[in-house]
């Protein structure tokens, strides 16, 4: 028997519109590539520089085109094996940084593919992603590195995805982890609304039974100012939230990849906080936390000792 095979037809117009569409896709990926490659910055070489814009820092903005004002340096992670719990080897491979300060405060722009976006921490299993800035006197000892000395204290700030996400969605509780959670009698709460909900509007005599919260614990307070965090660090173990918070930021998590802000004023506002002045060098580490690794605490990935050297006005 033979079989008569019809002639395949090319519809033109299709064909065009699907090669223009294909050359799209493929210019767009391109454009990305080229991106992340210039992004992925100059070596590390120990050091960063904080460049003098006249603009106001971009301490909300991430995307912001000021940041291109700064050159990336491309700063290698490593293990963490000075402290409980160990992390063997760093969870990525580097990070990309950049830095700007106006003369009144200062930015840092942290990049780093993540394929896991993790923000929530509701789940004893859970933990987020996060990332750090420590600063300190340009002479410190090497020991310094390790969240600082008991003679000469680092100045922190930590961004926690878990944070950014309360402040940009709503505090995320119970509801989320478990969306078909049946909610049964309880006594502090017999009018509360429901979904319930942990905020400004829960009952006082409910907050009482909420031992995080009534004892100032900022990990607990469901309404976070910032998702950046300061603190101050003597040594590993000592890590201690600072009475006074202006460090701001803002993080964001788009194809893979996270792009955090962390930002301060010069002007130091605790304590033994390090002040930063234009035309002066201090010393410097990056670190980050990946929740999908289990990281938390001192398993995480910092960097080594390095310069930041922050330029004259």
């Amino acid at each position: 028997m033979t079989v008569r095979q019809s002639p395949v037809r090319i519809d033109r117009r299709k064909f065009l519109i699907g090669a223009a569409g294909a050359a799209t896709a493929a210019g767009a990926a391109a454009l990305v590539g080229c991106e992340r490659a210039e992004e992925r910055g100059v070596d590390w070489k120990g050091q960063l520089t904080s460049v003098f814009i006249r603009e106001p820092v971009p301490e909300h903005d991430p995307d912001s085109r000021l940041w291109e004002k700064a050159r990336p340096v491309l700063v290698p992670l490593t293990p963490q094996m000075s402290a409980l719990p160990f992390r063997k080897e760093p969870a990525f491979p580097s990070i990309t940084v950049r830095s700007v300060h106006d003369g009144s405060k200062i930015a840092f722009l942290l990049t780093w593919e993540d394929p896991d976006a993790d923000y929530l921490t509701i789940k004893t299993d859970q933990f987020r992603d996060a990332c750090g800035v420590l600063l300190g006197p340009a002479d410190a000892p090497a020991a310094f590195y390790m969240m600082g000395t008991a003679d000469v204290p680092a100045s922190i700030m930590c961004w926690r995805a878990d944070w950014q996400k309360d402040i940009d969605e709503g505090y995320q509780d119970l509801e989320v982890a478990f969306p078909n959670v049946a909610f049964d009698y309880y006594p502090p709460l017999p009018k509360a609304p429901r979904p319930l909900k942990i905020d400004d509007a829960y009952p006082a005599e409910g907050r009482a039974w909420i031992i995080g919260w009534t004892a100032g614990n900022p990990l607990s307070t469901p309404v976070k100012p910032s998702p950046v965090e300061k603190l101050v660090g003597h040594g590993p173990g000592t890590l201690t939230h600072l009475e006074n918070q202006d460090a701001t930021g803002k993080g964001i998590w788009r194809d893979g990849r996270w792009k955090v802000v962390l930002a301060r004023p010069f002007a130091a506002s605790n304590p033994g906080e390090t002040a930063i002045e234009a035309g002066k060098e201090y010393s410097v580490v990056f670190t980050v936390w990946s929740g999908s690794a289990g990281d938390r605490g001192s398993r995480k990935s910092p960097s080594g000792l390095g310069k930041l050297i922050v330029e004259a006005r």
